[in-house]
């Protein structure tokens, strides 16, 4: 009867003890996910959690930029103690836990503490600012976002030198502008990168990149940091036509369909019997500059008219229809 006694004494003391302990808030577990906006505005030595799109990769070494409908921010961290963080591209949608810090003028996230991923592929959107205008972009409200300067003319080294090539980690202004200096990362290289890129000459283009700032003396270092060679836009951007389209592996029943254009788009394909009345189409989604789409089931010896086009965020390109003839002979008539 003793044990007894004692056993439920336990019980009821471990009872107790439990239900008096007080639950953990839920606020203390989630962290309150702020705009970017509103994060920076708490400014250095706060740890902030906030939502955004990542605007590079590793083209830029271990620094992400990141920006929402508002505003943009630096993250900063080494790709082997942080996992995964090493291969986040542009167009993931993160969440982000850290500290901000300033480090030469540039507010950034350092440490991060934590970050997931929420998806991928998500759209980036740039402000556009024309070149006459290009120094009313270089101010600290656009830190960290994306910017693409319309218009450009040429790139001017800081000794007046026009540019033809681009090196890494070199500056650059925009049609020679003081105080809109252009910087090219080192780490951009390969097919895809900056580095040793032939600047279009003879026609205007925009440049594309993420606004930073480097100034030891704390403020006015604003740099465009354009990230691969797909920013340096020609064409405004929109697919442009570099060649007519050809017909390819031509069968009796059908043929390949294969066209360029100078900035990647989809693919589309309308066709029919009557240059006038193409009634059929076909599309390919993947944005591409190497255009191919098969068409089966076709007329054996018969005129096709194909119109091809091009779509992607800037607009649309359109070649007017070419005949294309498929091989083999007709059927004998009965």
């Amino acid at each position: 009867m003793t044990k007894l006694l004692l056993l439920a004494g336990l019980l009821a003391g471990t009872s107790a003890s439990f239900v008096a302990a007080a639950p953990v808030p839920f606020e203390s577990v989630v962290p309150a996910v702020l705009s970017v906006k509103a994060a920076r505005a708490l400014g250095a030595g706060s740890t902030v959690t906030v939502r955004a799109v990542v605007l590079n990769g590793a083209e830029m070494g271990n620094i992400r930029y990141v920006q929402d409908a508002e505003a943009g921010l630096a993250l900063y961290a080494h790709p082997s103690k942080l996992a995964g963080y090493g291969e986040l591209r542009a167009g993931d949608s993160i969440q982000v836990t850290g500290q901000l810090k300033m480090y030469n003028g540039l507010l950034e996230m350092d440490p991060i503490t934590s970050f997931h991923k929420l998806a991928t592929g998500q759209r980036l959107h740039a402000l556009q600012v024309p070149v006459a205008q290009a120094t009313t972009a270089f101010i600290e409200a656009n830190e960290s976002r994306l910017v693409e300067i319309t218009g450009v003319t040429k790139l001017l080294t800081p000794a007046g030198n026009l540019a033809r090539r681009l090196a890494g980690n070199a500056n650059y202004l925009l049609d020679g502008t003081a105080g809109a200096l252009v910087r090219v990362a080192a780490a951009s290289t390969g097919p895809n990168g900056l580095v040793d890129l032939l600047l279009p000459q003879g026609e205007n283009f925009d440049v594309r990149g993420v606004l930073s700032q480097f100034a030891p003396g704390g403020t006015g270092g604003y740099q465009l940091l354009p990230r691969l060679a797909t920013d340096v836009v020609r064409g405004g951007g929109r697919p442009r036509m570099l060649e007519e389209a050809v017909a390819v592996d031509v069968s009796a029943t059908g043929f390949t369909v294969a066209y360029t254009t100078l900035n990647a788009g989809d693919t589309r394909v309308r066709y029919g019997l009557n240059a006038n009345a193409l009634k059929e189409t076909r599309r390919e989604a993947v944005p591409t500059t190497r255009h191919s789409l098969m068409l089966t089931n076709l007329r054996p010896a018969t005129t096709y008219y194909v119109e091809v086009s091009s779509r992607n965020a800037a607009g649309v390109e359109t070649a007017p229809a070419v005949p294309f003839k498929t091989g083999g002979s007709r059927p004998a008539k009965r």
